[in-house]
Parts: structure tokens; sequence; C-alpha cells
């Protein structure tokens, strides 16, 4: 599953016999007079445009967890500080902004310096490396327009200073180019999908295309077609599901078991594409930037002094939880009445994602999955609960301080066991199987309502996660849609995408606004995150549906202007 990363870490000491300077640390695309003699030394460059993804600064922390899981279903539950992104009191000073923004730029130079280069090359015939490049240079522009609005279109190499001179493009025309250029990729991306889950394929494109069109033809994007993006979102996903060559996994923790032991599902394929990691950054030559199932995942208090081993779920700060609102939806929304009169029927993404523990770190409890009759001798392994539950409804026991437990460390193999690790190689998921079915699903009905179709799609991913949908002839447009919206909560929370979401849904203000009146709930009012939550949901205005333009970025790149409503 590593293959691409171990290019991408190769290409530092490949660089050092280069002879030509370079614009910024590895990895990075070398000059075309030195390199690109050998197959492998393209793979290499191809690498250094896949390695934008594999830092701290994009899906490894910066944009994964501080930004983008930013939403009404997962908070940060650590003290609230000034200047910080994750706490909705950043502005254009904000580093962690210029670092994501500079992250996804690099990946687009490495992308425009490689088409260059390999263009024509005898190592590329085919032009499959070429247009894979040309694939990531249009979606690094997808999310720097998605999370910027307008932001430079940067589609050539740049030769000279002038060059790094560059006005902003509409945040339209530049969803609209890497729309235009993500089809154009169709026609020689690989069919196969037996390829690493961190390489595109042709169905990871129309997936992505399904999401750039739906994100278009939402109220956030202004001009266009809305229901000509709405057939061509709904299109995209029926090309993936016609296809057939992806299907949901019966257990839904086992796709996630799968990223965090570092196996990739050759029988089911859901997860479509993921921002991979490797090594614990132990020593320079072996890792690359990533922070899942630290950050994010089980809290475990270990320290270093600890033992790390079979009976050890390693070091983890567990600093973000999911919501009140998350829990609901989970408990109290779109439940049969027979579910909702046994008050009993777990939905099993719930047992996954909101866990009713974490661990105090010198217990040595289990890893998941394993028996209470296999025990260290001497040594407790309950794990510590903060609220323990008696019945899945019984509303009165708090469900407060439940971490995220979609990318927990207990399930990490065993060479990432040996001390207090902050880094992993715990695999990020961009594109999911299931989000194709939802997409789809919303699409149809946002053109002609509740169709049969539809109604299977979400079927499905409901029925995976063990709980009962109401029949079809239920729903009209109106309660459809929010059937869709509320499974995509409960399907994808902590995947980056719910932020974006709530934008092009036009609520995300309202949602975010929202959490001080959850917060001071009866479940939650005895807990010290519940002040945490309300006043970063609180933070929330207008201007926070965009990000600001970095104060570096404008001092450099005189062309620039500041968004609006961060302009004063």
């Amino acid at each position: 599953m590593k293959d691409i990363l171990k290019y991408t870490i190769c290409l530092a000491a490949a660089a050092s016999f280069a002879s030509c300077s370079f614009f910024d640390v590895t990895p990075q695309v070398i000059c075309s007079e030195t390199f690109y003699n050998t197959e492998d030394e393209v793979k290499y460059g191809l690498a250094g445009i896949y390695g934008a993804m594999n830092k701290e600064q994009f899906y490894g922390n910066y944009y994964s967890l501080m930004y983008a899981n930013n939403d009404d279903l997962c908070y940060f539950n650590r003290d609230v500080q000034t200047n910080f992104l994750q706490y909705n009191r950043h502005d254009a000073a904000t580093v962690q902004i210029y670092d994501i923004w500079t992250a996804m730029y690099q990946g687009i130079r490495n992308a425009n310096e490689f088409m260059d280069a390999v263009a024509n090359s005898e190592f590329d015939k085919d032009g499959r490396y070429h247009n894979e490049a040309r694939f990531l240079r249009a979606y690094y522009h997808f999310l720097l327009a998605q999370s910027w609005g307008d932001v430079p279109l940067r589609d050539k190499a740049v030769k000279t200073p002038d060059e790094t001179m560059c006005g902003a493009t509409s945040q339209f025309d530049v969803l609209s180019w890497a729309a235009s250029e993500m089809e154009a990729c169709l026609e020689l991306a690989d069919e196969e999908v037996t390829v690493q889950p961190s390489r595109v394929t042709k169905t990871t494109i129309q997936g992505i295309l399904a999401r750039v069109y739906l994100f278009m033809a939402g109220s956030s994007v202004e001009g266009g077609d809305k229901t000509e993006f709405l057939t061509k979102a709904r299109g995209f996903a029926k090309d993936v599901i016609d296809s057939g060559k992806h299907g949901l996994n019966p257990d839904y923790s086992q796709v996630f078991i799968n990223m965090i032991e570092d196996k990739y599902d050759t029988q089911w394929h859901e997860s479509m594409w993921e921002a991979e990691f490797l090594g614990d950054r132990s020593s320079a030559e072996s890792w690359s930037n990533g922070r899942i199932g630290d950050l994010l995942g089980l809290q475990s208090g270990n320290s270093s002094s600890k033992d790390f081993g079979k009976f050890n779920c390693n070091y983890s700060y567990g600093q973000y939880n999911g919501s009140l609102k998350l829990w609901d939806l989970y408990w109290q929304t779109d439940r049969t009445d027979s579910e909702n009169a046994l008050a009993t029927v777990t939905d099993k993404r719930q047992e996954w994602n909101l866990p009713p523990y974490n661990y105090a770190g010198n217990k040595n409890q289990p890893p998941f999955g394993e028996t209470s009759g296999q025990c260290v001798s001497g040594i407790d392994k309950t794990p510590y609960v903060y609220k323990s539950v008696s019945t899945a409804k019984d509303l009165t026991a708090a469900p407060a301080m439940r971490n995220c437990g979609k990318f927990r460390r207990e399930v990490i193999y065993e060479g990432q066991k040996t001390a207090k690790n902050l880094y992993t190689t715990i695999n990020f998921p961009i594109l999911r199987y299931s989000d194709v079915l939802l997409m789809y699903a919303e699409a149809s009905n946002e053109l002609e309502g509740p169709t049969q179709a539809a109604y299977d799609c979400v079927e499905k991913v409901r029925s995976r996660a063990g709980i009962a949908t109401r029949p079809f002839s239920e729903y009209d447009k109106e309660t459809f849609r929010e059937l869709v919206r509320n499974e995509r909560g409960r399907e994808l929370c902590f995947e980056s995408l719910r932020r974006f979401d709530l934008i092009r849904w036009g609520n995300y203000v309202q949602e975010m606004n929202a959490y001080p009146t959850w917060a001071a709930d009866a479940r939650w009012t005895e807990n010290v995150t519940a002040s945490r939550a309300a006043s970063i949901g609180g933070n929330v205005t207008a201007r926070n549906v965009l990000l600001p333009i970095p104060s570096i970025e404008l001092g450099v790149n005189k062309q620039l202007k500041q968004n609006s409503l961060w302009a004063n």
C-alpha cells in the first residue's frame, strides 16, 4: 500500500545528485535536464505530486483535522486559545492557514513542473503518469477554491519571479476549470482498482467529479446552471455504481481497521482513495507526517516509560470529540417506530465512531476484538469509561467526552507499538464508496424528488449499519433530503466532508452557532468540554465560510486581494 510513499522518500536521496536548484523542500520535482532518465525516476516525480497530501500541513493534520473537521459533529476539546484554526479564532496571520495554502500550491507547482518534464517522454509513452499529475493539479485547485473562494489558477509552470505575481480567478471559474480538467483525465485513467488506494483510478476520478459538481450545485457557489451540475453529479456517481468495481464492506469498523493496520480490502474496494502515511518519524528516512489516531482518536495516557506491548493501544491525545448533535443523529433521528419503541437497536457506526470509553493508559487494555480471557498477568485491562450508558437509549447518561474512535490506535499494527509515537501510519480516507452512494441519492432527489434507485442507495448504507429504513412511500422530497443529509453525518463523520456539506447546503453558520444550545443540554452541562464546544461554535460568523488569504501571500503577491469579509 505504501509504494508511492516509498518513491517519495527515495526522492530526497535522488535529488541530492541533481545539479539544478529547487523551489522548495522535498518532495519535489527534479529538473528534466538531469533526471527522468528511467521510468522509476518518473515515478519519483509523480510521488512528489502525491506527496503534497502526505504532510502534516495537509491530510496529516492541519487541513483534515484542524480545518475540515471543524463542523457541527466534531470539535476540538482542549482549552480555547487565540489565533488558532481549530477554535475559529484564526485570522490572515494564522500560520496553519498559510501552511495549508502552501502545501496545496506546492502540489500544483510539482504537477506543472512534472507535466512539462515528462511530456512526450519515452518513459511515459501512454501518458498515464502525465494524466495522474493533471488530475492531482485539478484536485488541489478544487480544494483551494472550496476553502478560499477566489484563488490564483496556476496551470503552467512558473519560469520567472514575475510569473509568481498572479491575481485571483473567481471561485466559479476555478471550479469549472478543475471539473473540465478532471473529465479530460477520464480517457487515460486506469480502469483497474487492484492498485493501492493511494493512486487514482477512473472510478476515483468519477467519484471526485460527483463531489465537485455537487459542491458547484450548492448555494455557496455563484454562477452556472445548478440543474446541470446536479445532473453531472448524479451521472458520475452512477458511473461508479454501474462499474461494479466497488461495494460496501459488510463490517463498517473493518473499513477503518484496514486503514489502521495498513491493509487494502481487495474484495470490496470500499476505500476508493486514501492519503497514506509511512513510518513513525523515528528517522528522517522512514516517515511522512501523519497524526491520524494521535489527535483524532481514542485518548490513551501512556507515557514513554510504559510498556507498548500487545495489550496496549499506544499513546493518543484524543483531542477531538463528537458533538451531542452527532449522538442524537444516531439515536433520535430517522428511526423507525419499532426501533424507537425498542430503544435498544444500536447503529453499528455509533459503536465504532463514538465508543463509550477511552484508555486510562496504565491498564494494558486489549486491542479491539480481543477476548476478556486474554490478559497480562496481574494487570487490570478494563477500559476507563467516561460515561457509562446502561442501555443504548439511556439518554439520561451523558454521552459527553466521547472521543472520535474512527481512527483508533488500539488496532494499529505491532510495528507502531514500540514507543510514544505522535506520528502514525494510519491512512486517511479521501473518497469511499458509501459517499458515492449518498451523493447519487442527494443529487437524484434534488433533481426529481425521491426515486427507488436513490432510496436503495441510502438503504444499503443504513442496512450495513444495522438500522431499518422507513418504507419508500413515506418520503417526499423534503423528508428524503433530510434523511440523506443526516445519513451523511452518521456515515462520514470525522472524514473532513461535513464542513463543506454544510457550506454548500447554506447552513454552516447556523449549525455552528447552535453549539451553545446543545452544549447547555442537561446531558452536557456537567462537563468542562461543553463550554469549550459552545465557545468554538459561537465564534463562527459569515466570514468563516471561507478562509482568509494568508498575510504572507498577500505580502509577496501584490496582485492578490483579501477576501471581502476578512478585509477589515
